[in-house]
C-alpha cells in the first residue's frame, strides 16, 4: 500500500471513533432530556390535610450545651422564724383551771343481721381517755336489723355521742417553750377540722372492703341506735401536746398551731383557754416589739372527771376507712 493509501486509512478510524464519541454524547444528552421532560410533568405531592388546632412537630436541631454556673445551694431557714435582737421569753404561766366542754365522739360499728353489735372502734376521737370504756359497751349496743333489697345484711354503722366532758387537776407534768431556731426542723402542721365537717372525706365504700358485709351508705333500711349503753368513770391520764405558738408584739399568745400526730382536740381547746393568761415578753427587731413564733413540747397530766351522755345520733354515711381528703 502506498503512502497516501496508509494516510487515507487512519484518517477514516479518526473519524469513525469521532462519529461514536458524538453519538454517546447525542444519547446522554436525550436521556437527560428525557429525564427533565417526565420530572417536569410529575405533579408535586399532595400536602396532607391537618385538622384546624392539631399541632404539628418537627424534629429541631438540638443546640450545642453552653457553659453556665453550677446552681447555688441555699441554706435552709425554718420560713416562720424572724431574726430578732432579742427573743420572746415566758414570764409567767398560771395554774391549769378546770375545763368543760360538749364534743362528740363519733363511732362506727360493726352490726349484723339481727342488729346486734358485733365490734365497734372509736374514729378520731376528741380525748382518747374517752374510748376507754367502749370495747365493754359495744356489745350491749343494739341497732334495728339493716336490710338491703328487703333482706337483712351486716354493715358497719355509723353512730355518735354527744358528751359533757368535765376535766380536771391539770398540771404540766413537762413543759418546754422556746424561740423558734432558724434552723429548726418545718414540723407537719396537723389539721383541724370543724364540727359540721367531721364527716365529710370519708370513702362510700368500706375500706379495705370486707366479703359478705354492705356499706352502711348501700342499706335500704338503716341501722337506727335502738339501745345504746353508755357509762363512764373518772379516769387520771395524760396527753402530749407539741405545736408552733405565735407570740404578739404586745407579749399575747395569739395563734397554737399543732404539730405532729400525738395532739387531741379536746386538750388542744383546754390549752389555748390556758394559754389566754400565759405572760410573755415579746421578741425585739430594731429595738421595737417584733411578732414571733415558739415552739411547745408539753405534757399535761389531768382527770377525766365526767363524760355524761347527752344525746346521740346515727348518720348514713360510711366512716370505715382512711379520709379521701387532704387533711
Amino acid at each position: 500500500m502506498t503512502h497516501a493509501g496508509r494516510l487515507v486509512r487512519r484518517m477514516a478510524v479518526v473519524f469513525s471513533g469521532a462519529s461514536r464519541l458524538v453519538a454517546a454524547s447525542i444519547a446522554a444528552l436525550a436521556v437527560a432530556g428525557a429525564s427533565g421532560f417526565l420530572s417536569a410533568q410529575t405533579p408535586p405531592p399532595t400536602p396532607v390535610p391537618v385538622a384546624p388546632g392539631t399541632v404539628v412537630l418537627r424534629s429541631i436541631e438540638a443546640l450545642p450545651e453552653t457553659w453556665r454556673p453550677p446552681p447555688q445551694e441555699l441554706p435552709y431557714a425554718h420560713p416562720l422564724y424572724r431574726p430578732l435582737d432579742v427573743p420572746p421569753k415566758l414570764l409567767e404561766r398560771p395554774p391549769v383551771e378546770d375545763f368543760e366542754a360538749r364534743t362528740w365522739l363519733w363511732t362506727s360499728v360493726k352490726v349484723g343481721e339481727n342488729g346486734r353489735a358485733i365490734e365497734g372502734a372509736a374514729v378520731e376521737p376528741p380525748l382518747k381517755g374517752l374510748t376507754a370504756p367502749l370495747p365493754a359497751l359495744f356489745p350491749r349496743w343494739r341497732f334495728a336489723p339493716p336490710r338491703k333489697g328487703g333482706k337483712p345484711v351486716t354493715t358497719w354503722a355509723t353512730l355518735g355521742l354527744d358528751l359533757a366532758v368535765a376535766l380536771e387537776k391539770g398540771a404540766f407534768a413537762s413543759f418546754d417553750l422556746t424561740p423558734l431556731g432558724k434552723e429548726d426542723p418545718l414540723p407537719k402542721v396537723v389539721a383541724e377540722i370543724a364540727p359540721d365537717d367531721f364527716l365529710k372525706g370519708f370513702p362510700k365504700e368500706i375500706t379495705p372492703p370486707e366479703p359478705g358485709v354492705v356499706p352502711v351508705e348501700e342499706c335500704d333500711a338503716f341501722p337506727a341506735p335502738d339501745s345504746i349503753k353508755w357509762s363512764f368513770d373518772a379516769a387520771r391520764t395524760r396527753s402530749r401536746i407539741t405545736a408552733l405558738v405565735l407570740v404578739s408584739e404586745e407579749g399575747r399568745v395569739a395563734r397554737i398551731l399543732p404539730t405532729g400526730e400525738t395532739n387531741e382536740p379536746l386538750v388542744l381547746a383546754w390549752l389555748r383557754k390556758s394559754a389566754a393568761g400565759w405572760k410573755v415578753t415579746p421578741g425585739t427587731s430594731g429595738g421595737k416589739p417584733a411578732a414571733s413564733w415558739m415552739s411547745l413540747d408539753t405534757t399535761l397530766d389531768y382527770t377525766i372527771d365526767a363524760a355524761k351522755k347527752k344525746a346521740e345520733r346515727a348518720v348514713q354515711t360510711n366512716l370505715r376507712g382512711p379520709r379521701t381528703d387532704s387533711r
